[in-house]
């Protein structure tokens, strides 16, 4: 169950945007309060028939309304369409619900850190009915079962028959989550004792709470929707790579060094190939590992929201600079700062007017703003010198 298009009219800060889905991976990016966290919020509504304030129709309209192309796998599709009428805060909204539906659609929000917690009992898996399942759809994956979740598979997993085979071959994969961003970390083993997830790292074995906030945000989402997966699906189980639902993420580079946002997309599209995933992006390191077809870039023309048209190749954006990608995929109209604007408007108007001591004095505070290694150096000295005289 995936979602091939949605219409979004006069909802937010939306006034009509049409957009159209790429079946696996999919990266919104644009400016704050353009509308990318309305995106998944009206994507999340129209599988789960949340009853919520997310949504609220924009101050211009008389109602709100979204359509939503589903794709049921075999050449079947579905439209699902809802209206939001309210737009006081205080006020609730019911977009209308579907059995079939809520289980496939996983939302991420922003909170995916987690904290030490003793772990003192393994419980049971949790029943996920279709209301617990809309709850998590609208408040995000609770993070607090992933623990209790990892353990018991762990210690059921020693018992021959104990778990299913999908359940089996998800803890499977589960333990080389630790290794994806960096092959030197590995799962280790659960303490007998306490009940601690222990992870083998360069400097040692540590508890698992113990990684860093970056390690910890994509443990996150891998162990997050995994855990889902299983709690909805029950027994005998779901493999995670045959779960064909719709993944939403806000902020995917969350907490992430550059280096692992370029990850964090093929990470997850390599632990769950069957799934869509749509995001929102304020990164372009992870834009500029993505294909021209899996990012939405979102811009407003003659007042208008819409999809910017972005070139289309082979590799994408995978041989662009950073700044090619924040000017013209993004958006962002110079890299450079005032500061820097200033200084080379300055040394440009003293070469212009052949003013040797101004140009001089110009160059030299660029110097201390420039790169140590910047070519740029170089050019403007050649031009400081073609006055001199």
């Amino acid at each position: 169950m995936k979602i091939k298009q949605i219409q979004i009219t006069g909802i937010g800060g939306i006034d009509d945007l049409v957009l159209t889905f790429d079946e696996q991976m999919n990266i919104i990016s644009g400016p704050n309060g353009i509308g990318k966290t309305t995106i998944l919020e009206s994507v999340a509504h129209a599988f789960s028939g949340l009853e919520s304030n997310l949504l609220k129709r924009r101050v211009s309209s008389e109602c709100g309304i979204v359509k939503a192309l589903m794709d049921q796998g075999n050449g079947k599709f579905e439209e699902k369409t809802y209206q939001i009428t309210e737009f006081s805060p205080r006020k609730t909204e019911h977009t209308g619900s579907n059995e079939k539906y809520p289980k496939f659609l996983i939302s991420l929000k922003i909170a995916r850190t987690f904290n030490y917690i003793a772990l003192d009992a393994v419980s049971r898996d949790v029943d996920r009915d279709i209301y617990s399942t809309s709850s998590s759809n609208k408040h995000g994956v609770n993070l607090g079962e992933v623990k209790s979740w990892f353990v018991n598979r762990y210690l059921y997993s020693a018992h021959p028959g104990a778990l299913s085979d999908a359940r089996m071959h998800n803890f499977y994969q589960a333990k080389k989550f630790f290794s994806l961003l960096n092959s030197d970390f590995e799962f280790s083993r659960v303490d007998a004792g306490t009940n601690e997830i222990m992870v083998n790292t360069p400097a040692g074995e540590i508890y698992y709470e113990y990684l860093s906030s970056g390690f910890k945000s994509c443990l996150s989402i891998l162990f997050g929707i995994l855990k889902e997966i299983e709690f909805r699906f029950g027994e005998p189980g779901f493999k995670l790579d045959e779960f064909n639902g719709v993944i939403l993420i806000d902020e995917l580079e969350l907490h992430l060094h550059p280096e692992w946002q370029a990850k964090i997309s093929s990470i997850l599209s390599q632990a769950f190939p069957s799934a869509q995933f749509i995001t929102t992006t304020h990164s372009p390191h992870v834009i500029q590992s993505a294909m021209p077809n899996q990012v939405i870039a979102l811009h407003y023309a003659s007042g208008k929201l819409e999809r910017k048209l972005l070139p289309a190749n082979e590799y994408g954006y995978q041989g662009w600079t950073i700044e090619e990608v924040l000017t013209d995929v993004m958006g962002l109209g110079d890299t450079r700062t005032d500061v820097y604007q200033s200084a080379i408007q300055s040394f440009q108007q003293a070469i212009d007017k052949e003013d040797y001591e101004a140009g001089q004095l110009a160059f030299i505070n660029l110097e201390k703003l420039l790169h140590p290694e910047n070519n740029l150096r170089k050019l403007l000295s050649f031009q400081l010198g073609a006055i001199k005289g």
